[in-house]
């Protein structure tokens, strides 16, 4: 028998995190906001925030597609550039370059991610022959061979 857990980590629930990732959003999309606001914000501390903004979104809308999240973290912060450019008269290229370049990296690990599923799950099967959306929450699923047919025009099916 294992013995007790010795972290308080080890007792948090998903729930919780659920949660806790939620307020941390919040904060941390004020904090750049004001960032912005003020245009204190250097690139190094908006690819820092962008970082935990974008996983503390992941962790409290579990059920939104992450590229969708993400891209609406992108959108946001290109308007708040727009804004800190219209107020201060400069426009900050490297710190939205480095915000977006920092979306791009978490977007390129969660692609990553479905694909090792992908090889554990359905090895054989090919990337255009799967459906994008999820049913009910769970995985992608492949489609079957009379939805084929129907997207290829094959009456013969």
């Amino acid at each position: 028998m294992v013995g007790p857990m010795k972290s308080p980590l080890d007792q948090l629930t998903p729930d919780q995190i659920h949660r806790i990732a939620r307020i941390v959003a919040v904060v941390t999309a004020v904090g750049l906001g004001l960032g912005y606001v003020t245009n204190v914000l250097m690139p190094l501390a908006a690819g820092i925030g962008t970082f935990v903004l974008s996983c503390a979104l992941l962790l409290a809308a579990p059920r939104q597609r992450a590229t969708e999240l993400l891209g609406a973290v992108a959108v946001w912060q290109c308007f708040a550039e727009f804004l800190s450019t219209m107020q201060s008269g400069e426009f900050q290229m490297w710190r939205l370059a480095v915000s977006v370049a920092t979306l791009g990296i978490s977007i390129a690990i969660i692609r990553v991610q479905h694909l090792r599923e992908l090889m554990r799950t359905k090895p054989q099967t090919k990337l255009a022959d799967l459906d994008q959306r999820t049913v009910g929450g769970f995985g992608v699923l492949p489609r079957t061979d009379a939805q084929l047919a129907e997207l290829r025009k094959d009456h013969a099916a």
